[in-house]
């Protein structure tokens, strides 16, 4: 139920959630060439741990397709499905929103004049992660870390064709505090230039990089498209030598083009994924020999937070933090995560009778630990969940949703749990 949810969903206990927020968004009318964007949403949590915090607090200007914005919003990165997908391997909606300063396009851009066949779409941001604890070297915390990101991605084929393929990469490094952490370290601004180019370093690089490689295809059928991806990871240099390969997110999404009826029961999407995180480059890492295996995603050196922000994994929610598995499980306080080596099956469905739609999501994984230190035996684990929403009011904006959800196996405390929520949306004129 909070997974997936950019972080505002509180974890465990009985609670009330309350968000309500207000966007400025383009025009794909307007002709102007130039044109602005803002948004803020307010998230605010009754009950064992309250809160409240901007989820979304932005303002943006674009040129054409082309963008430039300055503070935080939810996103989703990397070729997959973004409704019913388990979540991103790099970069998902599991976490919070960060504030950040981005250049990006804001949807495919034609290369070709006049010519849709060829496009591509690119992200260039900097954001701010805070303070951030440190298990090596001279000090054990420091006092503002960073999140270094970037995309590029390229499509062939346009509007017209059945057939769309795509490829593309996204790369980012948490990073900061070199010049303190590290005897003789690089100050900030020439340590910058190495995680943006990934340059070698004191025999390592400089932060905590991680980032995929992403393959797509896109059939456009007469009632169906067909959506067939791939996510490869990429850390410290393993997928260069094809040792990590077998790694990643495979997904395959058919989902229905034509409206047709309004009356009747509708399947609408169905979502099938793969993930698989036990290679990892193997298990010997030895600098004589030049293996480097032993990848230890979202565990990192130097960072005690890992590949995450504010306790939530920035990438898959598979991948957990120490605080949500059973205690016996809970190996290390100075690693983010005691289970990266996983193999999780996922199913997606979301259909539709009458007015009314159904959103179902399960998942089963295998998990085995980390090469550091395994688990004594394959730990299962179960996730099913079950959102319903129908309109009320005899309003479109106007929703009435429950959801169901449940975790049960050997990796997470088992659990259930219900929410009742309304949402009201719409356009203010």
């Amino acid at each position: 139920m909070h997974a997936n949810q950019f972080g505002t969903v509180p974890q465990d206990g009985s609670f009330g959630l309350a968000n309500a927020g207000f966007y400025r968004v383009y025009n794909p009318s307007n002709p102007r060439l130039f044109q602005w964007t803002a948004g803020a949403e307010l998230i605010a949590v009754a009950g064992k741990k309250p809160d409240l915090f901007f989820s979304d607090l932005f303002m943006g200007g674009s040129a054409g397709p082309f963008e430039l914005s300055v503070g935080q919003r939810k996103e989703y990165m990397g070729l997959s499905d973004s409704l019913l997908t388990m979540g991103g391997i790099a970069m998902s909606s599991n976490f919070r929103p960060y504030p950040k300063i981005e250049l990006r396009t804001r949807r495919f851009v034609s290369i070709l004049p006049y010519n849709d066949f060829l496009s591509f779409k690119f992200s260039y941001s900097d954001g701010i992660f805070g303070p951030a604890d440190v298990h090596f070297g001279n000090v054990r915390r420091i006092e503002e870390s960073y999140l270094h990101q970037k995309s590029f991605y390229i499509k062939l084929g346009g509007k017209r064709h059945r057939l769309n393929l795509l490829a593309g990469f996204n790369h980012q490094a948490m990073w900061g505090g070199e010049d303190k952490i590290f005897a003789g370290g690089l100050k900030r601004q020439e340590a910058y230039s190495y995680v943006v180019f990934g340059k070698p370093w004191a025999d390592s690089r400089v932060g905590n990089h991680f980032g995929t490689i992403d393959v797509a295809a896109d059939w456009k059928g007469n009632k169906w498209n067909l959506f067939l991806y791939r996510q490869s990871i990429y850390e410290d240099g393993s997928l260069s030598n094809l040792s990590n390969l077998a790694d990643g997110l495979n997904g395959l999404r058919f989902k229905r083009n034509t409206s047709g009826t309004k009356s009747g029961f509708r399947i609408n999407t169905i979502l099938l994924e793969f993930l698989y995180t036990k290679n990892q480059g193997g298990e010997v890492f030895d600098f004589t020999t030049g293996t480097f295996g032993r990848d230890n995603y979202f565990n990192h050196y130097v960072y005690s937070q890992g590949w995450s922000y504010r306790g939530r994994s920035l990438g898959s929610p598979f991948i957990p933090s120490q605080s949500m598995v059973q205690n016996e499980l809970r190996n290390n306080a100075a690693s983010f995560t005691p289970n990266n080596r996983i193999m999780a099956y996922h199913a997606g469905i979301s259909a539709s009778f009458n007015k009314v739609t159904f959103n179902f999501k399960g998942s089963h994984s295998l998990n085995s630990g980390t090469y550091t230190i395994p688990f004594s035996k394959t730990i299962r684990q179960t996730s099913l969940l079950l959102d319903i929403s129908s309109p009320i009011f005899a309003s479109k904006s106007n929703r009435l949703s429950i959801m169901l959800a449940a975790d049960f196996g050997e990796l997470f405390p088992n659990s259930a749990a219900v929410l009742l929520g309304w949402r009201k949306s719409g356009f203010i004129r």
